[in-house]
C-alpha cells in the first residue's frame, strides 16, 4: 500500500514538473523563482519590504498567463515517420506544420508527446532486480521511477524550437528535421504534438495539442558479421517454395501431361480440357532447397538486461547476414509458447522477421518447450544456428542432440568474459563466444 501511494505520488510529481517546464520560459522560471523566495522572506510586511517584490513578480505572471490565455493557434501538422528505428543509434524523421491564421506566429516550440503508461512496484521491481543493481540501489526513488518510465516510453525527444510561422496564403509550410536516439527495441507510440507560443512578456507558453497518433517499430541493433559457411545438403520440402501459401502437400509445377486412371481431379487443367476437349493434368516435381534454423534462447533466468538484448542483438545481426541467401531461415524461439517464423525465397520478408525480434521478450517456462520445438522440426532443417545465453545442462543436451544428427552447427554463446574456448569439452570450434559487453568486436571476427 506505502508503495503504491508512493509511486501515485512520484507520477504527480512528473506531471507537475513537465508543466511547469513545458509552461514557464527561462525567464519565466527566474521570475517564478524570485516570486517564491519574495514570499518566503516578505512574510513579516512590517519588517521588511521585500512582499513588494512578490507582488509584482506576481502581477507579471498573472499578466503573462492571461495573455497566452487570448492567444489561439490554428496549426496542423503531419509527421512523416520512417518505417523502423534502430534501439542506440540515432534516427531522423520529419514533422510539416501549416499556419491556418492571416498572422505569423513567433518564437514557436515544438512538444513530442510519446505514449507511455506510469509503472506499477512489481514492473519496478522486476526491471531493477533483472538490471543487476546493487541492493542499495534497488530503493523506490523518484529518480529511478524516472529512469524507468522513460525507458518504457522509448526515450525522450528534445524540445524543437520554431524561429517563425508563415502566414496562411504565403509559403506557410515548413519542415522541421527531427533526430532521435530510442533507447530500446519494440513498439515506439506518438500520442500528439504540442505547439508553445509564448506571450508578449517572454514569461509563460501557452500549449496547444495536436493529436497525431501514430507508432512504428524500433529494431534491435545489428552488428556486421560473416555469412556463415555451413555444410549442409538441400532437403526436400512438402510444398515447394510456396509451402507458407498452400494447404497439403503441393509441389512445384512442371508441365502438363494427358489424363491417367487414377489421377485425382484436383491435379487436371480445366482451361486446356475446355481449348482441346481431351483430359490433361499438371505435373510437379518434388523441390529440394536449403533451410537452416535460427534458434534463439529466451530463458534467461536470472540473468541481466543486459544479456538477453544482446543475444536479440546476435540472431538480429545473423538474420540480416542470411537475407541474401537463396535458402529459407526459420526462426525459432518459446514465448508464451513456441514460435517458428519462416523467412526467405517469397515465403516472407527479412523486415518481417527483424519486426519479430524486436517484440520477443524473455521467458520463464522450460527450456525443454525450445527443444521439443527443435526436435520437431530437425529433420527439415539443413543446418542449425543457435544463440544461446549460458552453458548448463540443458544447453549441452540440446547441442548434443543436433550433434547425434549430424547437423551442421554452429552456437554463439553470450557471456561476461568469464568462459573460455578451453571450457568447451565437445568440438569447441563450433562456438563463437561473444561477450555482451563488446559484441560488434566479438561478431566481426566470426
Amino acid at each position: 500500500m506505502l508503495s503504491k501511494l508512493m509511486l501515485k505520488q512520484y507520477h504527480q510529481v512528473y506531471r507537475i514538473s513537465q508543466w511547469l517546464r513545458n509552461h514557464f520560459t527561462y525567464l519565466g522560471h527566474v521570475v517564478l523563482i524570485i516570486m517564491l523566495l519574495s514570499a518566503a522572506f516578505g512574510v513579516d510586511t512590517t519588517a521588511t519590504t521585500t512582499y513588494q517584490l512578490f507582488v509584482l513578480m506576481l502581477v507579471l505572471l498573472v499578466f503573462a498567463f492571461l495573455n497566452s490565455r487570448f492567444t489561439r493557434l490554428e496549426i496542423s501538422s503531419i509527421r512523416n515517420l520512417p518505417r523502423y528505428f534502430t534501439a542506440g543509434e540515432k534516427g531522423r524523421y520529419t514533422v510539416t506544420l501549416e499556419n491556418k491564421k492571416g498572422s505569423s506566429y513567433q518564437n514557436l516550440a515544438l512538444i513530442e508527446q510519446l505514449l507511455g503508461t506510469p509503472p506499477d512496484a512489481a514492473e519496478l521491481d522486476k526491471w531493477f532486480r533483472l538490471s543487476q543493481k546493487p541492493f542499495f540501489k534497488r530503493g523506490l526513488s523518484f529518480r529511478r521511477w524516472r529512469q524507468y518510465f522513460v525507458h518504457s516510453r522509448g526515450g525522450v525527444i528534445p524540445e524543437l524550437p520554431i524561429a517563425s510561422l508563415p502566414p496562411k496564403g504565403s509559403a506557410n509550410k515548413i519542415k522541421i528535421n527531427i533526430e532521435f536516439t530510442p533507447l530500446r527495441r519494440g513498439k515506439l507510440s506518438f500520442e500528439g504534438i504540442y505547439i508553445a507560443c509564448p506571450d508578449r512578456l517572454g514569461l509563460y507558453r501557452g500549449l496547444t495539442f495536436i493529436p497525431d497518433y501514430q507508432s512504428c517499430m524500433i529494431l534491435p541493433r545489428r552488428y556486421p558479421v560473416a555469412r556463415l559457411k555451413l555444410a549442409g545438403n538441400r532437403k526436400y520440402q512438402a510444398g515447394g517454395i510456396s509451402l507458407a501459401n498452400s494447404v497439403g502437400d503441393s509441389s512445384e509445377f512442371v508441365s502438363l501431361r494427358e489424363y491417367r486412371k487414377g489421377d485425382p481431379l484436383n491435379t487436371v487443367h480445366w482451361k486446356s480440357y475446355a481449348r482441346h476437349g481431351e483430359l490433361v493434368v499438371k505435373q510437379y516435381q518434388d523441390e529440394y532447397f536449403a533451410r537452416r534454423a535460427l534458434v534463439l534462447d529466451t530463458f534467461a533466468g536470472d540473468l541481466n538486461n543486459d544479456y538477453f538484448e544482446a543475444a536479440v542483438s546476435v540472431a538480429a545481426s545473423v538474420c540480416m547476414s542470411e537475407r541474401e541467401t537463396d535458402s529459407l531461415l526459420d526462426l525459432m524461439f518459446v514465448g508464451e509458447e513456441a514460435h517458428c517464423f519462416t523467412s526467405g525465397r517469397g515465403v516472407d520478408h527479412m523486415p518481417h522477421i527483424q519486426e519479430i525480434l524486436a517484440s520477443v521478450q524473455r521467458c520463464d517456462s522450460d527450456f525443454l518447450q525450445l527443444e521439443k520445438a527443435v526436435t520437431s522440426n530437425i529433420h527439415l532443417c539443413s543446418s542449425v544456428v543457435c544463440v544461446l545465453m549460458s552453458w548448463d545442462k540443458e544447453r549441452r543436451a540440446l547441442i548434443q542432440l543436433l550433434q547425434n544428427n549430424n547437423m551442421p552447427l554452429a552456437v554463439f554463446l553470450i557471456h561476461d568474459g568469464s568462459v573460455r574456448a578451453e571450457s568447451i569439452e565437445n568440438r569447441p570450434e563450433l562456438f563463437y563466444l561473444v561477450d555482451y559487453r563488446s559484441i560488434a568486436s566479438d561478431l566481426s571476427a566470426v
